[in-house]
């Protein structure tokens, strides 16, 4: 092809006709911006391509990270309500005097749970790497942010106290006032003496406050999750 139009421009440059040369000259020009603009935009085409295809296989991991996320929420909820529970039933045990019962053991133990969040973020690791704003739905892209950044961050400074909390007040003071302790049981050395301990009751009072602020902060944090989860569905059907 280019020989073709070279030997056009050379027979015309020898018959001396230079008004036709400069048009198409002209012409061959326009032919090749052209050809450029038409690659430009299949190039542009293609990265399109690749780019709705990154985002939709991001959109799939972080649907998948959501639904294990609100799994391990729901789970986590559920055993901070019975920790909640249980420090709640030995505090009124102890104001209205109740006599001891080996079934109080369980909650003994109960009363000190901890939890700590652990959530999937490969997804979003991932997302974060290669760039976010490949995630063209503002509303997703400010979601997963919110969810793995500012919530997130949150939660792991309110475990850090509740943390430094447990190792430095609460496990050197109870544990001798009981004779054994586990995840599941915890026997008082003296009952009696336990009912009338302001300061083991204090802590209990303390833990409870700590685990309704973590929970709050749990919620909202799991209210975004849902309604994530509930946009990427729509934007990926």
């Amino acid at each position: 092809m280019i020989k073709f139009f070279r030997k056009i421009r050379q027979n015309m440059i020898k018959e001396n006709r230079t008004s036709k040369y400069l048009l198409y000259a002209i012409g061959e020009i326009i032919l090749v911006v052209i050809g450029i603009l038409i690659a430009l935009q299949i190039n542009n085409w293609k990265q399109q391509q690749l780019e709705q295809q990154f985002e939709k296989k991001v959109l799939k991991e972080i649907l998948i990270d959501t639904e294990e996320d609100i799994i391990e929420m729901d789970s986590a909820f559920f055993y901070l309500k019975e920790s909640q529970r249980s420090a709640e039933l030995i505090i009124d045990a102890f104001h209205k005097n109740f006599s001891y019962n080996d079934s109080l053991d369980v909650h003994f133990a109960l009363a000190l749970d901890t939890w700590s969040l652990s959530p999937n973020t490969t997804a979003f690791d991932a997302a974060k790497t290669e760039g976010l704003y490949l995630i063209k739905n503002d509303s997703i892209r400010k979601m997963v942010a919110k969810i793995n950044g500012y919530f997130f961050d949150y939660v792991r400074v309110l475990e850090s106290r509740w943390h430094d909390y447990n190792t430095i007040v609460v496990l050197p003071y109870i544990l001798p006032l009981f004779d054994n302790y586990n995840f599941k049981s915890m026997k008082p050395t003296h009952y009696e003496s336990l009912k009338n301990d302001t300061v083991y009751i204090g802590i209990l009072q303390t833990l409870i406050a700590t685990r309704t602020r973590y929970m709050d902060w749990l919620e909202e944090r799991y209210n975004v999750l849902v309604e994530l989860n509930r946009i990427i569905n729509l934007e990926l059907k």
